[in-house]
């Protein structure tokens, strides 16, 4: 089965044309009837008139018609070509042009009998030609019936009145059908362009060019639609940068973690082979064994991180919120980490009233703090790392500052990512950790209803800003 494609151009047009066809037609009836009733109508009530005229000035008392009246209104009508007859109570002409007859049925004689006037705007069977006639009762001045008469005109100039009035109708409904169909070629066209727009950037974006905007000022549903795909673009656009962005991190990714396992594992592999072969000396066979214990931490400590990352991203994680000092948390993170702070000249001060508490699970912000300070140390050679808490009305705050080698503007936002590192170069120098700690750390913020946001200068330093909600009683 053949299915015929037609444009959406030629349907609009068509419906519209049809539309236009169908109205005009409706119009041009109905206004044909219209004026038809309206002309035969009217000729009838010029009949009336005139008939109505007559009978007041027929009354008699002694019950005779004048002819001479009658003769007088024949005088004025021959003009319309109209023709009276007249007739008395008894059905009897009294007077009526040569070869004119008529004859009265017995629904209109009690008509007239009871004082009505009786009209047919079009009669076709009781004369020689096609008329229009009225009877008019005559009543003397004490209210008998004394007759009636008949004013009959031929149709045919109303005929040609309405004629023409139908041929007018014609031109007008022509010349409107001319003007709708210009007009509809353009609306429809205005639209199938407005649709064509949108076609195009549809395919626009098929082939993946997502910075098509149609900006339709519009306010219609093709209007509406069009803004509809102006965002849907700009989201698609956005999800694309973000697909590309995640591509890129996944396989830097990649890259990290294959290094991140790669240096400790070449690390112990070459040594347990050094003292497989006693390449090593027996007197050096202590600091070897440390050394691969020290990788061997290294890469248990990166498998947990990241085997607690992915708890954490998957909400596998259940808080256990304590109230504690902040003080107390400060001072274990301090001492946990006084070694590697001595090892690159850093010193880390604690700013905190004893008074100050905070409701939350212990050890995660155990796992916190360690986090962000060991990244300040991380950056921090011979400088200060400190650690500040306050209340505000809200909320408890915890500062993290260091006088580090500060974050650049464009790589703030990105710190959280999981491996991000600021400087790709760093893999393999003094500051080469993995980078997931900040991702944890900001994970396990969220967590508790909190919020974490770094300000920092490049070689100004860098400073954490911690806030959790205050326990309400």
């Amino acid at each position: 089965m053949i299915v015929m494609k037609i444009k959406y151009f030629t349907q609009l047009f068509l419906t519209n044309l049809f539309i236009v066809l169908a109205t005009s037609a409706t119009i041009a009836i109905l206004m044909t009837h219209f004026l038809s009733n309206y002309v035969y109508e009217g000729k009838v009530d010029e009949l009336k008139r005139f008939g109505s005229a007559m009978a007041k000035e027929l009354k008699k008392t002694d019950n005779t018609i004048s002819i001479e009246t009658v003769e007088k209104y024949q005088t004025l009508l021959n003009a319309k070509d109209a023709t009276i007859i007249l007739f008395d109570s008894e059905k009897r002409f009294r007077y009526a042009q040569p070869g004119v007859s008529f004859q009265i049925d017995s629904q209109e004689w009690e008509n007239l009998k009871n004082g009505n006037q009786v009209s047919v705007p079009f009669e076709d069977t009781r004369f020689n030609r096609t008329v229009s006639f009225v009877l008019t009762p005559i009543t003397n001045n004490n209210g008998t019936f004394a007759g009636g008469i008949l004013l009959m005109s031929p149709v045919s100039e109303t005929q040609k009145a309405i004629a023409l009035l139908r041929n007018n109708v014609i031109i007008a409904s022509g010349a409107s059908l001319l003007i709708a169909l210009v007009l509809s070629y353009m609306f429809s066209r205005f639209q199938v362009n407005r649709i064509t727009k949108l076609q195009r950037a549809t395919q626009s974006i098929t082939s993946g060019d997502f910075d098509v905007q149609l900006n339709s000022k519009d306010r219609d549903e093709i209007g509406d639609l069009a803004n509809d795909f102006d965002k849907m673009a700009s989201s698609l656009k956005q999800s694309n940068e973000e697909v590309a962005l995640q591509e890129r991190r996944r396989r830097q990714f990649t890259v990290d973690v294959s290094h991140e396992l790669r240096t400790p594992l070449t690390t112990i592999s070459g040594v347990s082979d050094a003292l497989a072969t006693n390449v090593i000396p027996l007197e050096d066979a202590e600091e070897s064994i440390r050394l691969i214990q020290t990788e061997s931490k290294r890469l248990i400590r990166l498998v947990n991180e990241n085997i607690d990352y992915e708890r954490i991203r998957t909400n596998q994680v259940t808080l256990k919120k304590e109230t504690f000092q902040l003080q107390e948390l400060f001072e274990i993170v301090k001492d946990s980490l006084a070694f590697a702070a001595d090892k690159k000249g850093d010193q880390i001060t604690v700013d905190v009233s004893e008074k100050i508490m905070l409701h939350a699970d212990y050890d995660r912000m155990t796992q916190v703090l360690i986090n962000i300070v060991k990244n300040s140390i991380q950056f921090t050679d011979n400088g200060t790392v400190a650690l500040r808490g306050y209340n505000t009305s809200h909320h408890t705050v915890i500062e993290v500052e260091d006088t580090g080698i500060g974050i650049k503007q464009e790589d703030i936002e990105e710190i959280w990512e999981r491996f991000y590192k600021a400087d790709i170069s760093r893999t393999n120098t003094k500051y080469g950790e993995s980078g997931i700690g900040l991702s944890i750390v900001k994970q396990l913020i969220a967590f508790h209803d909190g919020t974490v946001e770094v300000k920092s200068e490049e070689g100004s330093g860098t400073c954490f800003i911690i806030k959790l909600p205050l326990l309400t009683v």
